[in-house]
């Protein structure tokens, strides 16, 4: 039995860049000492609408026993009520130790990484090698925190050196041109332009740098720009910004190595702080290094921009393709073609949760469904694929999240990803990469939707199902017997007849007639008839072989038998079946009346048939003449 040596990562939008380097860097340190890395991803906070109801579902995944260590990326969940809840969770259901990653106050302890002390250096920087003297900055009002910690270390530095910070100076704005713009027209007061402009991130720096330009100044000969984050874009425009590269690898690596010390004994310090360092490139004033060619960067902006075109033409197509399944096994099926698009995809798994497509209660009390009751520890996977080869299906217990088979000698990260529309948990999806190497992008979010979208579209076709059966029932079956009524009979009489003269087949047709039901009716009451409807409609469907013959009551006391397959034989013995039902239970049965029928029947060559009434009709006859053949013996008898 394999013996499970995990870390658990939980981590919100694992596509983003920090995310991504942060994961790798506790994979590879993981790997190197044996150890499975498990990441639980969400994406909290985007405007999905009610689609992101689900999100918490993330939680339902783990077996938290199994993990040696727990890093938690608290910082990259946009919902508060998320985060916390995750910690909470944590908290009651884990016996290892736990790091937390976070900028804010931790619920555990903690590795941080002090990206703000950067500020006081760039300014610094500005001011002793480049001996600027009016310095601003430009701060961000939608991450308020993050940016007034910065703008206290750059403000402390003027402070230092006896430099005036005015509220010409400081501004603090959204992303939007229009507001950067206006922060540009801020700085740049009639007395003094700014010598250098510091900026909350390299995003605000790149359009603060456009706006410039757009005012006919030059970077840095009139004024330095500088920002944080070490963005790919800031290392390839002219001239490549300068700006605070921050080792989030390496913040990984020590989470991991923290985990690996308490595994040893050591008891965990309360706050681990990495430093970030600045880079200075050309945009502060700095000499020029060698940077990316001419034309590199632009080629690979267009081989990015014909990545998404492809992958929303992909969704598109994947989109259209499931939104139209209605079976498990057939959608299943489809995911095959999908799954080359993964890049660098090594396993991809589907696990669903035993109840995953269960009935609603309010859907089960209308078509009177059987309520549904499942092993809650069991899950399913109908899809299974590694190396490039389907698995077979197979069901496995919670024991793991994966089934024990996959975990012999699996060295893979797996990334698991919930899948739930609105309030409806369905399971999950787990996926890992060739090699380790987390090749995760935004575009897979759009795989997850619509794997969840196509499980929703299951349930709800079975839920239709029902219903539409329901109504069938309510237009064409009797509600005392279950068995047809006449609109029933009728309306598939077309269809069995065309059979019948494709199959050059004798029909025939039986009809019984319950005796004295309105003597009945008179002296024991309405329910009691109504009983002895149901009773022969018992004795017709206990007594009739035939699984293809149709059984209709088309009034109040009569029954239609109809049959493609059987002979004048078999109906006699049909006949004398039913009496024989009747017989018996009258005598097991202290009713003070007995319940008796009449019957008749008649066959004919299906291709002569023209009108299927007049067999009816003929068989009626046979049935009248059965009861007045009855009541001249009951006068004879008198």
């Amino acid at each position: 039995m394999y013996q499970a040596k995990k870390i658990g990562i939980f981590i919100s939008h694992i596509f983003g860049e920090f995310q991504r380097s942060l994961c790798q860097g506790i994979i590879d340190k993981a790997a190197a000492f044996g150890y499975i890395v498990e990441i639980f991803s969400s994406t909290d906070g985007e405007d999905v609408g009610s689609y992101s109801l689900g999100e918490s579902s993330i939680l339902r995944i783990p077996n938290y026993d199994e993990f040696s260590g727990v890093c938690l990326a608290s910082d990259t969940y946009l919902l508060p009520s998320l985060r916390e809840r995750i910690a909470q969770t944590l908290t009651k259901k884990c016996t290892c130790p736990i790091i937390e990653i976070t900028q804010r106050k931790a619920s555990f302890p903690a590795v941080v990484l002090d990206n703000d002390k950067a500020a006081a250096q760039l300014t610094e920087h500005l001011i002793i090698e480049h001996h600027h003297r009016r310095i601003c900055y430009l701060g961000n009002c939608l991450e308020s925190d993050f940016s007034e910690k910065r703008f206290q270390y750059y403000k402390s530095v003027m402070d230092k050196y006896q430099l005036p910070v005015s509220e010409n100076d400081y501004c603090s704005c959204d992303y939007s041109r229009e507001a950067i713009s206006a922060a540009v027209d801020c700085f740049l007061r009639p007395d003094a332009k700014p010598d250098s402009i510091i900026c909350y991130n390299d995003r605000m720096a790149m359009s603060l740098m456009e706006a410039l330009y757009n005012r006919g100044l030059r970077i840095p000969q009139d004024i330095a720009v500088v920002g944080f984050d070490n963005l790919e874009i800031g290392r390839n425009v002219t001239p490549a910004l300068s700006t605070v590269a921050f080792p989030i690898y390496e913040m990984g690596q020590t989470a991991m190595n923290l985990l690996l010390d308490t595994f040893k004994g050591k008891a965990l310090p309360e706050r681990t702080v990495i430093t970030a360092e600045p880079l200075y490139r050309t945009s502060c004033g700095c000499a020029k290094k060698k940077g990316t060619l001419p034309g590199l960067y632009e080629n690979r902006l267009m081989e990015r921009i014909n990545t998404l075109e492809n992958a929303m033409l992909n969704n598109i197509k994947m989109t259209t393709t499931l939104c139209r399944i209605r079976e498990l096994d057939e959608g299943m099926e489809l995911l095959e073609k999908f799954l080359p698009r993964i890049d660098n995809c090594h396993e991809f798994y589907i696990c669903l949760y035993q109840n995953w497509d269960s009935i609603p209660s309010h859907i089960r009390e209308i078509t009177s469904a059987q309520e549904e009751y499942k092993d809650q520890d069991i899950l399913m996977m109908p899809f299974a694929y590694k190396d490039g080869k389907l698995a077979h299906p197979c069901s496995f217990t919670k024991k793991h999240t994966l089934p024990d088979y996959i975990y012999t000698d699996s060295q893979s990260a797996y990334i698991y990803s919930p899948l739930y529309f609105e309030d409806r948990e369905f399971g999950y999806a787990a996926l890992s990469y060739k090699d380790n190497i987390l090749a995760y992008q935004f575009n897979f979010l759009t795989w997850i939707v619509n794997v969840s979208r196509m499980l929703r579209n299951i349930c709800e076709s079975r839920q239709t199902d029902l219903m539409v059966s329901r109504l069938e029932d309510i237009y064409m079956k009797d509600d005392l017997t279950g068995l047809y009524n006449r609109q029933g009979i009728y309306q598939l009489t077309e269809s069995f007849l065309e059979q019948a003269k494709k199959d050059n087949a004798i029909v025939l047709v039986m009809v019984f007639d319950l005796d004295g039901l309105k003597i009945i009716n008179d002296n024991f009451g309405h329910m009691e008839g109504d009983f002895a409807v149901q009773v022969l409609g018992h004795a017709l469907r206990h007594s009739c072989n035939d699984e293809e013959m149709l059984l209709a009551r088309v009034g109040g006391d009569k029954f239609f038998a109809l049959s493609a397959s059987m002979t004048e034989e078999a109906a006699r013995e049909t006949t004398m079946a039913v009496h024989k039902y009747l017989e018996n239970y009258n005598k097991l049965h202290t009713k003070k009346y007995n319940i008796r029928v009449s019957s008749g029947y008649a066959l004919e060559a299906a291709h002569s048939i023209t009108d299927i009434q007049k067999l009816f009709d003929a068989a009626s006859q046979k049935m009248y003449a059965e009861k007045k053949s009855k009541r001249n013996s009951n006068v004879e008898a008198r």
